[in-house]
C-alpha cells in the first residue's frame, strides 16, 4: 500500500528526468567556455604516478592531471637523493637536483637509479579566472625485505593529506594524488 502510494507521487519517468537534471547540474561547472576543467575540480586534479619494474633500479615519476586535457599553467619537479632512509620522510635539509620547471604543460616525467629519493613536486592550474596549486613532498625507497624475494615501495609523505604506505613493486604503476592546498580567483 505504501509503496503504490510513493509512486503515484514520484512516477518513474519524472524520477529519472530529476536525476538526469541533478546529474547535468552538478557537471556543468566542471568545464568552462574554452573546453578545460574549472580550477579545483576533480578533472585538473594533479597526481604523481610512480613507476617502477621488479629487478630493475630505475624509478619513473610522472606528474599530469587526472584528465587527459588539462593544461597546467607551471608545473615544478625536483629530487633528493643521499640522505638516510629513517622510514620517515628525512628531517633536516635536502639538497633538491634535477629541477624541472615546465610552463604550460599536460604532463612532465622524471626519472632516478638512486633509492632512497625524495620528491618535490607542486603544479598551478589556471581557468576562467580560478587557480588551483596542487603539491607534495615524499620520500621514496625501493627494498626487498629480509626473508622475502618481492620488492617493496615505502613511501612517506611530508603533506598534508597525503599518507604513506608500503606496496610490493609488482602493483606499480601507482598514482599518488597530490593534495589541493588551494587557489582562488
Amino acid at each position: 500500500m505504501r509503496a503504490s502510494s510513493l509512486s503515484g507521487l514520484f512516477p518513474g519517468p519524472l524520477v529519472g528526468i530529476a536525476l538526469l537534471l541533478a546529474i547535468l547540474i552538478v557537471l556543468t561547472p566542471i568545464l568552462t567556455a574554452n573546453g578545460q576543467p574549472a580550477a579545483g575540480s576533480i578533472f585538473s586534479q594533479a597526481e604523481l604516478i610512480v613507476d617502477a619494474v621488479p629487478g630493475n633500479a630505475t624509478i619513473h615519476f610522472y606528474v599530469r592531471a587526472l584528465s587527459s586535457t588539462a593544461r597546467f599553467e607551471e608545473i615544478r619537479f625536483s629530487l633528493a637523493t643521499g640522505f638516510n632512509w629513517t622510514g620517515g620522510f628525512p628531517p633536516g635539509a635536502l639538497h633538491w637536483t634535477d629541477w624541472q620547471n615546465a610552463s604550460a604543460v599536460v604532463a612532465i616525467s622524471a626519472m632516478t637509479n638512486q633509492s632512497p629519493v625524495a620528491v618535490n613536486v607542486t603544479a598551478l592550474y589556471s581557468a576562467d579566472g580560478g587557480t588551483a596549486y596542487y603539491v607534495g613532498l615524499l620520500a621514496l625507497q625501493i627494498t626487498t625485505p629480509s626473508g622475502s624475494s618481492s620488492e617493496m615501495l615505502t613511501v612517506a609523505s611530508a603533506t598534508s593529506g597525503i599518507a604513506g604506505f608500503t606496496t610490493p613493486v609488482s602493483n606499480l604503476p601507482l598514482p599518488i594524488t597530490l593534495s589541493d592546498v588551494g587557489g582562488g580567483p
